[in-house]
């Protein structure tokens, strides 16, 4: 007989206090009793059990690569000028993931290959004629920016989705180059595509007004387009006329730029809202190179402008931003610069000063009223300060699953735990009798710590955790037909019952822990490696065997060790007949 089978008793009965306390939130009714809340928040439940929002969505790899090459192309334009060698283009060629370099007649070219090829480390040069040499990206550099664009969407996604405080999210990589995003209880799809969509690349560019591609463009301008004519400065501060185009199809108009952009700039359109309600398009043209950009903020909030009364996005640059923006707005005084979110131009004020302190602002161009101006500017904020995303996302499964569905779902989930667990009960009762009913009290309470286990931890109850749990009943009930069975040995090898008990749970031990063990390394594996359903599955089941193991190890023990010492005579005749 066991000494200390007492101070066993007190601790089970504790660990099933504090299963009952942390199951009070999920039960009970927080609003009603609010300090239910300070327990903790109750089971989350996933997708499939409350209902929310399914995205699946694919990165655009290719375009990560090609953002790269753009970026190698400035770079290679601003080490040529500090090189002081003369070219005619530098040029992406995207198809073949390279870069063509043409040098004027004359150019020192074992000072190209030396200062310029071997300095860019992920470009080789391929092929040479006369003039021009074509830089190809290397393929493991090509790799590494693919993977890099899907690792560091992934990571920006979590951060936006924080920053809409929903309760257990899943956001997971999902093969190669697509991702997988659960939002459960979540209602607004609308708003979900656009704060996940949104690539929020945001950009401050100089406006080439000094450069005027339109002003002598002497070919048939398109209906619906019209040229215009803006004031300016140049780079020495001297006043200029210029021309831009306007339409309502934008489209058209970016049709209609396609081929015009002087080198080193490229045409972006500004959209207006006109008061009819109608969208209005303004070309800009607009130098490469973009002094700030938003991976420099450190913060953005929503202001309100008190003349206007109109909400706006103030922003907050770190310690190099904020330097680099001083410098660029003390060296373009009266020049425009364009602030440029996701290749469209935001606004294009002019440069009254040299601006210290590292902010500015973001104007909305919205026609709505104050509500929607302000939840429009707010959802910037959020995506500016969570970061851009490398690369565009394109989402190919938008899927809504309704609270009703979820609802059923747990409906089902209970009749299938109930069905399984009354199987097992009967089955348990009428083979082993009172031992049966030590099994099936065991059982219970193996249900009661899984779920006391999930609420304490925060953890997502699925349809198939439900599963997990289902099969966890199964296992714990393996674990007490093992003792069992190790007990009757004992008895009929001619060991008396106190005896039998302590030797049947000594030997079963071995058996018990080596069925779990295993079982527990695959659920540890799906929960690493899974993702969704599986994952939720994988954590219910690992809860479960631990549960279970205390449960038929210790629980069960102590229970037997009890009626045994009760002398209870009805226990002692039937365990033994069995």
């Amino acid at each position: 007989m066991e000494r200390n089978w007492l101070a066993r008793a007190i601790f089970i009965v504790a660990i099933i206090a504090v299963a009952v306390i942390m199951l009070l939130p999920t039960f009970g009714d927080p609003e009603k009793n609010p300090w239910l809340s300070k327990i903790n928040d109750g089971i989350n439940l996933g997708l499939d059990l409350k209902g929310g929002i399914h995205f699946v969505l694919s990165v655009d790899t290719d375009k990560a690569v090609q953002d790269r090459l753009d970026r190698r192309t400035d770079e290679i334009r601003m080490r040529l000028d500090e090189l002081k060698l003369g070219y005619e283009t530098v040029s992406v060629r995207p198809e073949s993931n390279s870069i063509a370099v043409v040098l004027k007649d004359g150019a020192d070219k074992e000072l190209f290959r030396d200062k310029v090829i071997d300095y860019f480390n992920d470009l080789r040069r391929t092929s040479t004629n006369g003039n021009e040499s074509i830089l190809t990206m290397r393929d493991e550099y090509v790799q590494d920016t693919k993977s890099g664009a899907v690792d560091q969407t992934l990571e920006t996604l979590r951060s936006r989705i924080d920053e809409l405080g929903l309760k257990e999210p899943i956001v997971a990589k999902q093969g190669e180059n697509s991702i997988l995003i659960q939002l459960p209880g979540y209602k607004d799809v609308e708003r979900a595509r656009s704060i996940i969509g949104q690539t929020a690349q945001l950009e401050f560019k100089i406006v080439a007004e000094d450069l005027d591609p339109l002003g002598s463009y002497q070919g048939e301008v398109p209906a619906g387009i019209t040229l215009m004519v803006g004031s300016g400065t140049n780079a020495e501060g001297a006043a200029l006329t210029y021309r831009y185009a306007v339409s309502k199809d934008r489209n058209a108009l970016r049709e209609f730029l396609a081929d015009k952009a002087p080198e080193g700039t490229h045409f972006l359109l500004e959209e207006e809202v006109l008061p009819s309600g109608e969208k209005e398009y303004k070309s800009y043209l607009l130098y490469h190179k973009a002094y700030v950009t938003g991976d420099m903020l450190t913060d953005a909030r929503v202001s309100i402008d008190q003349q206007k009364n109109r909400p706006y996005v103030s922003m907050t640059f770190d310690k190099i931003g904020a330097e680099l923006f001083a410098n660029v707005t003390g060296q373009f005084v009266k020049r425009k610069m364009a602030i440029v979110l996701d290749d469209k131009v935001n606004s294009a004020p002019v440069i009254q000063s040299r601006i210290e302190g590292g902010s500015a602002m973001i104007t909305l161009n919205s026609s709505g009223d104050y509500n929607s101006t302000f939840q429009e500017a707010k959802d910037l904020a959020l995506v500016l300060r969570a970061g851009s995303l490398p690369a565009p996302v394109t989402f190919e499964e938008n899927r809504t699953v309704g609270p009703s569905l979820g609802q059923d779902s747990i409906e089902k989930g209970k009749i299938s735990v109930s069905i399984g667990f009354g199987i097992v009960v009967v089955f348990m009762l009428a083979y082993y009798g009172i031992a049966g009913l030590i099994a099936d009290i065991a059982l219970f309470l193996n249900l009661l710590f899984i779920m006391g286990a999930l609420a304490m931890f925060g953890a997502t109850l699925t349809f198939p955790g439900i599963a997990g749990m289902l099969l966890t009943v199964g296992m714990a009930v393996d674990g007490n037909v093992i003792i069992f069975e190790r007990i009757k040995e004992e008895l009929r090898a001619g060991k008396g019952l106190e005896t039998a008990i302590e030797n049947g749970f000594d030997k079963a031990w071995s058996a018990i822990f080596d069925a779990n063990l295993t079982t527990a390394i695959t659920s540890f594996v799906l929960w690493e490696f899974g993702t969704g359903a599986v994952k939720g599955f994988a954590i219910t089941l690992l809860i479960g065997i631990i549960s279970s193991m205390f449960t038929a190890i210790f629980v069960s023990r102590v229970l037997f060790n009890y009626l045994n010492k009760a002398h209870c005579p009805l226990f002692s005749r039937i365990v033994k007949s069995k």
